[in-house]
């Protein structure tokens, strides 16, 4: 019979050890939840950043452009009339740039990922500003470079001039 109540008093123990684990537990528990939520802000946050820089830049390469094609001006009728297939190689160039910037873009996302590398995003970034150095593409793939952390900048050796500084 006294085995009886001292079961029962055993089991009482446990539940309460239970129920002060659980309160110990619960703050840190909602702590965590916190930081998730903290840390999905802060990359949201960051994002938001980053989309406002590329379209600072763009704006300036595109009014870069702008300029550059306003003050030259034809000096024959016949420059005038340039053949439809330089328009067309550079309609496939800029479409080009853009394709690369948006690989260099999604690997940049995914390079942001733990235990990912951002090495593709470089050779990506390289081969926009080696290829189309006066696009709005590679003033946005500088911008990109410049947002990586300093230690994949030096791991990866990207320079001053790559990053437009």
């Amino acid at each position: 019979m006294n085995t009886f109540w001292l079961k029962i008093v055993i089991f009482a123990v446990i539940v309460v050890g239970l129920v002060v684990l659980v309160k110990t537990l619960s703050p840190k528990v909602e702590e965590a939840m916190d930081f998730d939520k903290q840390s999905e802000q802060l990359a949201q946050a960051q994002e938001a950043k980053l989309q406002a820089e590329l379209a600072e830049a763009e704006a300036k390469a595109r009014q870069a452009r702008l300029e550059q094609t306003q003050t030259k001006q034809p000096a024959s009728p016949l420059e005038a009339s340039k053949p439809i297939s330089d328009e067309i190689d550079q309609l496939g160039q800029n479409i080009q740039a853009q394709r690369l910037y948006q690989m260099a873009e999604a690997e940049f996302r995914i390079a942001r990922k733990p235990l990912m590398s951002f090495k593709r995003c470089v050779d990506y970034c390289r081969e926009i500003i080696n290829k189309f150095p006066d696009s709005a593409e590679a003033a946005k793939a500088r911008v990109l470079l410049r947002k990586m952390p300093a230690r994949e900048r030096e791991r990866w050796k990207v320079t001053d001039e790559e990053m437009g500084l």
